[in-house]
């Protein structure tokens, strides 16, 4: 999925750059060292466009090519019936499609959608996206002519290249200042998160992760994957993976293995924390 149009494109540029985009902070993996992840805080008073230039500068990558996940607070995502209508005709459709379902003028939004699983019901099903037009001109015009923009798309589509193609996987992740969130997967492609709320504890530093009773979070799951497989007819995922802060991630894993008999995988590690994952995932997208 991408939301940026091709008017808004420079020319073709060579190594690539993964970034993730927040209110706060920028994340940033570059291909050429994949295994480190680059840091920017948002200034007080400065704007996320303007930060993202001076990352520019500052990490030299004028002529790289960037692609770019969108932290959620930069889009909606609504989940509707798909219209009967060739796919051709559908992405032009999208804002009469929507009118009715945003809160803003439709024409200062741009639009994509991916598909979904079929509903209960057997309809075809769609997840469509709506980003402020405005914003991501801005971030566009912050960063040519210096770099290509190869794409721009949202963090919780991204994140799901991390996974292996052949997966079907349910992924467990928070970012700090966040809400945990549970996601099912299946070949690199979204098909159902849940906001699993009452656990923001887990971004307390000064909480040892022995103070954690995970019955309630276990229960949480248990729902979700019941109300995913039993009303949404998703199958049931044969891999579970973690993006969670270090210091739970064993106690967590251990909860998990006693109850579910499947053991996760951790995905996060000393460099790789769970808020530098979209910018990693964003980055297997394009080199796709």
């Amino acid at each position: 999925m991408e939301l940026v149009p091709n008017w808004l494109k420079p020319s073709r540029a060579t190594s690539a750059v993964g970034l993730y985009i927040t209110p706060t902070h920028l994340l940033a993996i570059d291909e050429l060292k994949p295994t480190e992840v680059l840091e920017r805080a948002v200034g007080k008073g400065e704007s996320v466009p303007a930060a993202l230039r001076a990352f520019i500068e500052e990490q030299k990558w004028q002529g790289r090519r960037l692609s770019i996940a969108l932290n959620r607070q930069w889009y909606k995502q609504s989940q509707i019936e798909k219209p009967a209508m060739p796919d051709e005709e559908l992405a032009q459709a999208l804002p009469f499609c929507m009118r009715d379902l945003v809160d803003v003028p439709v024409e200062s939004l741009l639009f994509d959608y991916i598909d979904l699983p079929a509903g209960p019901a057997g309809q075809a099903r769609i997840a469509v996206y709506s980003s402020k037009r405005e914003q991501l001109a801005s971030l566009v015009q912050a960063v040519t002519p210096q770099c290509e923009i190869a794409t721009i798309g949202v963090d919780e589509l991204a994140i799901a290249n991390v996974l292996a193609p052949e997966v079907r996987g349910l992924l467990l992740h928070k970012v700090p200042g966040q809400e945990l969130t549970l996601t099912f997967i299946h070949q690199r492609q979204w098909h159902f998160s849940r906001t699993i709320r009452g656990f923001q504890a887990l971004d307390d530093e000064s909480m040892s992760a022995d103070q954690f009773v995970f019955d309630n979070l276990l229960l949480e799951l248990q729902r979700s994957i019941d109300y995913a497989v039993g009303q949404l007819k998703l199958t049931a995922p044969d891999k579970w993976y973690l993006a969670l802060p270090q210091r739970v991630t064993p106690a967590i894993t251990d909860a998990i293995s006693q109850v579910f008999d499947i053991k996760p995988q951790s995905l996060t590690s000393g460099a790789l924390s769970p808020m530098s994952l979209p910018a990693l995932g964003i980055l297997k997208e394009g080199q796709a």
